[in-house]
Parts: C-alpha cells; sequence; structure tokens
C-alpha cells in the first residue's frame, strides 16, 4: 500500500515537472507606472494560454540597464522617445495608446487647476526624475511651457518612479505631484483626485511595445503581442486610460 502511495506520490510530480516543461516564459519589462494594466494583461493572457510571464518594471533607466544587463527581456514598453534615446536595438513596435499626463493631490485638499500648485498651502509637489522617468520628463516639459517652473521650483520633489509619486501622495508627505492617468486611476480611492495636464504643454507620450533585437521569431513573443490587439486586452487598456 505504501509503495502504491509512494508510486502515485512520484507519477504526479513528474506530471507536474512534464507540464512546467511544456510551458515557456518570456520577460517583459516596463516603466512602472503601467505596472496594474501590464499585470492584469499577463494574469488574463496566462489564464488562457500554457505560457506565462515574468514582468519587470521601474522607472526607464533602470529598465533601459536591466535588458542590457540580463539579455533575458523580449519585451520593453515604454514611451518611444526614450526607446529612440536609448542604445538598445529594437526589431519592430506596436502601438498600445497615449500616456496622458495628470497633477494628482493629496486627501485634505482640493486644487481646481494645476496652477493651485502656486498656493502658500501648496509645500511639496513631487515628480518622478525627469532624466529616467517617462512623466518626470513630461512634468518638466509641462512647468517649463505652461510658465510654473520659476514659481514652483523649490516646491519640486525628485522621486525615482510615478509609483513612488503615488505611495508620497496617499501618505501626504507631499501635497501633489505629476503621475499619468493610469496611476491616477489605479489609487483614485486613496488621494484627493487629479486634474488632466493640457497635453499641448508636452510632448505626446507614445506608449509602444518593443521587442528586443533576436527575439522577434520567438513564437511565444508573437503570442503574446497578438493577444495585445485582441478586444479583451483593449478593454484593459481603456481601463485603464490607454
Amino acid at each position: 500500500m505504501l509503495k502504491k502511495t509512494i508510486t502515485g506520490i512520484m507519477m504526479i510530480c513528474l506530471i507536474a515537472m512534464a507540464s512546467r516543461l511544456q510551458a515557456s516564459e518570456i520577460t517583459i519589462a516596463s516603466g512602472a507606472g503601467y505596472k496594474r494594466p501590464l499585470l492584469e494583461l499577463i494574469s488574463r493572457y496566462e489564464q488562457q494560454t500554457e505560457n506565462s510571464v515574468a514582468g519587470v518594471f521601474g522607472n526607464m533607466y533602470q529598465i533601459i540597464s536591466q535588458v542590457r544587463m540580463s539579455g533575458k527581456v523580449c519585451l520593453v514598453f515604454g514611451d518611444r522617445k526614450f526607446f529612440d534615446r536609448s542604445d538598445l536595438d529594437f526589431s519592430t513596435f506596436h502601438p498600445i495608446g497615449e500616456g496622458k499626463l495628470v497633477l494628482a493631490y493629496r486627501k485634505g485638499i482640493q486644487l481646481a487647476a494645476i496652477s493651485d500648485i502656486n498656493k502658500k498651502e501648496i509645500t511639496r509637489v513631487g515628480l518622478p526624475d525627469s532624466a529616467k522617468a517617462i512623466y518626470g520628463d513630461a512634468a518638466m516639459q509641462y512647468l517649463t511651457k505652461s510658465g510654473l517652473i520659476a514659481s514652483t521650483r523649490g516646491k519640486l520633489l525628485k522621486l525615482s518612479t510615478v509609483p513612488q509619486v503615488s505611495s508620497y501622495l496617499i501618505t501626504k508627505e507631499i501635497d501633489a505631484g505629476f503621475i499619468n492617468l493610469t496611476d491616477a486611476i489605479g489609487v483614485a480611492d486613496d488621494i484627493g483626485g487629479y486634474i488632466v495636464a493640457e497635453p499641448s504643454n508636452y510632448t505626446v507620450v507614445a506608449l509602444q511595445a518593443g521587442v528586443i533585437k533576436g527575439f522577434e521569431n520567438d513564437p511565444d513573443v508573437q503570442s503574446f503581442i497578438e493577444y495585445l490587439k485582441t478586444k479583451e486586452a483593449r478593454n484593459i487598456l481603456t481601463k485603464y486610460g490607454l
């Protein structure tokens, strides 16, 4: 009886191992501000296929470094401008949507316009690092073109990523912060609100999925890209403001 039980357990383990060996895994990387929709996309995709997807998130400087060092990242999500400024080799690009800059503010205050950050009671305004993050760059463009940069420079607090700015808003360590609409939707219940920035004051954020050269013929990469074109994937992206 014991022998039969052990044999049964071994068979189950072998079947599980075989299943894992048959399953494929790809690694994608993205700006941290798009973590929520991408995790939802990955979850839905994995439920429908035998493939698995590992996600890496950070500011674009961190992502570019990760792609260079690991050699495993096959697909990168981010702003085309950052792709063009990097020295990464891409084979193809696939449009995902257009990102939107917003000014979010903490609970306990109310802002009617982005220019309200000039108010005396607004003492700290967070933004991602403009040299490393898509929306830090967009925020600095907005502040410069709108003429707000001179009066607000002393209030600005440079942070690493969009989610870090959101986290500081939630804990009320800052009064307001520049993030993307996608993250603002994700934390809407934990902040006071947000104001969409006038798009003419910053360069369009063209979110794309770039395939790293060498992975363009990988069937699992192609499978995930095809999933991104489905109605289900589009609905998820739309839900997050893309």
